[in-house]
């Protein structure tokens, strides 16, 4: 791995707090922390009084010419990406001389499958997006030895990524292994799980003029002060209220979205929290629960409530007769005020902030009413979308000073986002702009990236499909969220691999016939098929060993309760 920095310029960048918290022009008797640059044309790039005391000059030669590699994932090379990143780079030269970022973008399906390649190849790129559901698990990647360690380079190079996201949020993502940094997450909000049932409010209104208040009533009972299974099936009573509404006006169209409880955990009664859940396995601690017990979650009486209401919704057609041949992604929320038969007419997401609904009603095209089911969120990791530096990075120092800069200089990171002002957006002049593509940029589009994949989303623009003033709602959020205290628990699946591998295998049998409910009068008998299989593959051994991690977790951090 080579060395290229000059020791001399390092020492300068440390002292001088190189590249922190620049282009935060706040307005304040404080100043801007920008360092002064002496730039390739001769003209000083600086945000504050180039003789203020302390400062030092650094002069574009002092850093050596390095081109680095950086991969993003994205809609893949567009019409106008060579010059957009072209005019990248020469703007970067003012807060990073003499550097060239050589950029692919790769859409989904091809990022997932070069990363690996480009990992066992040990291919030289230097900045690299990870994503838990693209790359695979961080704490794997970190194991194999995948990611590069940050700690020292973020110390020298990334002051102003280290005033951005704040030690809380840093040491959050930490490997509990050895206390390191390995990857840099991606800002977009760390407020999640703030969950809630989304339903046309025309539609809502078909069911009774009070059923949306009592529906929040029975749904806030169950999720938040649960006594017994009697409260989970109070949920599925005024779902029953709302789509026999619909079905006897004719506004059924597709009906449920079957995944409403399923994926978002709800049919186990899981934790939130994710650390605290084997998903694949359903496997799982209990939501609220103080002793931090781990349950098989489809072996129980709730889960019985679950199945028993899903076969009778299908039975009663509020679900597709058709939906065990259906395609994924065939059946959509409403959107733009259209109604068709491959419509549902119930979904669940996250409402974040207090105007969410909103949000959805300007997504959706028709007024949306939410039912609220979280009261409190929490403060989640970001390994959705975050930047690493590969084990096999030819340039690190450069590639986190680069990174740096786009966490720091809202119109560097705004080039590389939108590309270029009156090309490829319009910017409206009330602190919005319009693109031809809506908040995130596509193939099709002559150019725009997507904007949570690498700096901080505070730096985005407003477009047209957005909110303003969201993230900083969020951020405000943040400050009251509950913070978990497994944030840093990994389950380590070594000595039960076989037995995930084969429950995996079993659930994906008989998970879809139980969520869909077209299993109709037999879903006991298929139910009980399932739970025991899941015995004889040894679920109970795999809920033993979550269960004596856990357990050591709790004592080795004194935890005592949410």
């Amino acid at each position: 791995m080579r060395r290229k920095l000059s020791l001399t310029l390092a020492a300068i960048l440390a002292a001088a707090a190189c590249l922190g918290g620049c282009g935060k022009q706040d307005g304040g008797d404080g100043g801007s922390s920008t360092p002064v640059f002496q730039g390739t044309s001769g003209q000083e790039s600086s945000g504050q009084d180039s003789g203020e005391e302390g400062k030092e000059e650094v002069k574009a030669e002092e850093l050596e010419p390095v081109t680095i590699q950086m991969w993003i994932g994205g809609p893949g090379k567009q019409k106008d990406s060579d010059r957009v990143w072209e005019l990248f780079n020469e703007k970067l030269q003012e807060y990073v001389p003499n550097t060239t970022v050589e950029i692919t973008c790769l859409a989904n399906a091809e990022y997932k499958e070069k990363f690996p390649q480009m990992l066992a190849a040990r291919e030289g790129v230097d900045l690299a997006w990870v994503a838990s559901w693209m790359t695979g698990p961080m704490a794997d990647n970190i194991k194999d030895g995948n990611l590069m360690e940050l700690d020292d380079l973020l110390e020298q190079y990334g002051q102003g990524i280290q005033e951005e996201l704040g030690d809380e949020i840093l040491d959050m993502h930490r490997y509990a292994e050895d206390d390191k940094l390995y990857y840099l997450i991606s800002w977009q909000g760390l407020y999640s799980n703030v969950r809630a049932i989304k339903v046309p409010t025309e539609f809502a209104t078909l069911a009774g003029e009070t059923w949306l208040e009592d529906t929040q009533k029975v749904v806030t009972k169950w999720w938040n002060d649960y006594s017994s299974p009697e409260d989970f099936q109070a949920v599925f009573d005024q779902l029953d209220i709302y789509f026999k509404a619909l079905q006897d006006n004719d506004k059924l169209y597709a009906g449920m979205n079957v995944g409403i409880f399923y994926d978002w955990c709800y049919a186990h009664h899981l934790s939130s929290e994710n650390s605290l859940q084997i998903r694949n396995n359903n496997v799982g601690v209990v939501h609220k629960d103080n002793t931090f017990t781990v349950i098989d979650a489809i072996d129980t009486d709730y889960y019985r409530t679950f199945a028993k209401n899903m076969a009778e919704f299908y039975k009663k057609g509020y679900i597709r007769s058709d939906i065990a041949s259906l395609e994924k992604g065939t059946l959509t929320f409403v959107t733009n005020g259209e109604f068709t038969p491959n419509t549902t007419v119930i979904d669940v997401h996250n409402a974040l902030t207090p105007d969410t609904n909103k949000i959805y009603s300007t997504q959706s095209g028709v007024d949306i009413s939410l039912i609220q089911i979280e009261e409190n969120g929490y403060l989640s990791k970001g390994d959705a979308s975050a930047m690493a530096i590969p084990y096999c990075a030819d340039e690190p120092e450069r590639a986190m000073m680069v990174l740096n800069a786009l966490y720091t200089q809202p119109e560097l990171y705004q080039l590389l986002i939108y590309g270029v002002e009156g090309e490829h957006y319009t910017d409206n002049g009330d602190g919005t702009i319009t693109t031809p593509y809506g908040t995130q940029g596509n193939s099709e589009a002559d150019y725009g990236l997507w904007k949570w994949t690498v700096g901080t989303c505070k730096n985005s623009l407003v477009t047209q499909a957005d909110t303003p003033g969201y993230y900083d709602q969020l951020l405000e959020q943040e400050k009251t969220a509950i913070v978990s205290p497994f944030n840093n628990f990994a389950f380590d699946t070594s000595s039960v691999q076989d037995i995930c591998a084969a429950i995996q295998a079993i659930d994906a049998e008989y998970g879809e016939m139980i969520r869909k409910g077209y299993t109709g009068d037999k879903w006991e008998e298929t139910l009980d098929k399932w739970i025991a299989e899941r015995k004889a593959a040894g679920v109970d051994k795999l809920v033993e060993e979550l269960q004596s991690q856990v357990d050591a977790y709790v004592s080795a951090n004194n935890i005592t309760s949410w």
